[in-house]
């Protein structure tokens, strides 16, 4: 019979655990590792968002080109301001308080979720706590006589907001629907299904230098009684902002390069005077339809 030799289960006297260096090296080794590949891992997650809000876009620039085409080749307004909304939406469970571009282009999209960009995490505030989906996008503002002369140059978009003014621009007028940004992205805490998407008055607002880009914001107080704190910012993914432009591809892009800046007509003519570049994206005017040119 064999028999087992109890050596056999003895441990060596000669092992030993992890010195406290040792211990001290491997967890400064895993801190390294997390260090570096952290930011890789919150980088691609990112991305994974940006590529999400790049479909949304192109999903709404589609939109866009179907109302164009059904309406004579006008591009969607931003707002009817002041829009007795009762008209439009007679069952108060639905009622939004305001007619905006969203509710144009809904039709054609049917599907309100294209409207939020899941790297907006920007809260919403409609001041009684319901203020239906989030709008992460912005359609650039068109105002006629505020562009180009003594009074300034802010209002050099394509869509129509207020009242007075008749319309949005048309196809025929932009000269370069490939050069010409139509959609972007903007963060706010009062931009949302049941009020409107939201607006810069001023278009040199999304290139200028001194707003924030997403996930940073300024904050304003406003908007309700009793007055709330509300959030701004251009939206960015890893800094770099989508734009979507009139021929329906969509871009992302640093914001301060969509323009030349500043952008003022002291500014533009000293530009012109010495042969450097006026390009400007934002831009409704081309060469060869209107002078100057900012393409």
């Amino acid at each position: 019979m064999l028999r087992c030799s109890k050596k056999a289960f003895r441990f060596s006297s000669s092992w030993r655990g992890f010195t406290l260096i040792e211990l001290l090296v491997v967890i400064a080794i895993i801190a390294i590792l997390a260090a570096i590949l952290f930011p890789v891992f919150a980088t691609a997650r990112e991305k994974a968002r940006q590529t999400t809000c790049v479909s949304n876009m192109r999903n709404l620039l589609m939109a866009g080109a179907q109302y164009t085409q059904d309406y004579d080749e006008l591009l969607n307004r931003i707002r009817v301001w002041n829009y007795p909304w009762q008209q439009i939406y007679p069952d108060p469970t639905r009622a939004n308080w305001a007619l905006g571009a969203e509710d144009m282009l809904m039709p054609y999209m049917r599907n309100e979720q294209l409207l939020k960009c899941p790297s907006d995490s920007f809260p919403r505030n409609d001041c009684d706590g319901s203020y239906g989906t989030p709008i992460s996008y912005s359609w650039t503002h068109f105002q006629p006589n505020w562009d180009d002369g003594p009074s300034g140059t802010a209002t050099f978009g394509l869509h129509a907001y207020y009242n007075w003014v008749p319309r949005s621009k048309s196809l025929p007028e932009i000269g370069a629907p490939g050069d010409t940004i139509s959609i972007f992205e903007l963060w706010t805490t009062v931009s949302y299904t049941e009020g409107y998407a939201y607006w810069r008055w001023d278009v040199r607002n999304v290139a200028d230098p001194g707003w924030p880009t997403g996930p940073d914001y300024f904050t304003i107080t406003g908007w309700c009684s009793p007055a709330i704190t509300l959030q701004f910012a251009i939206g960015g993914h890893n800094r770099i902002t989508t734009f979507g432009f009139v021929d329906g591809h969509t871009k992302t892009l640093d914001r301060r390069t969509t323009m030349a800046w500043p952008w003022t007509p002291t500014a533009i003519q000293a530009r012109a005077a010495a042969g450097q570049s006026n390009r400007n994206l934002l831009h409704w005017k081309v060469s060869g339809n209107y002078a100057p040119s900012y393409k």
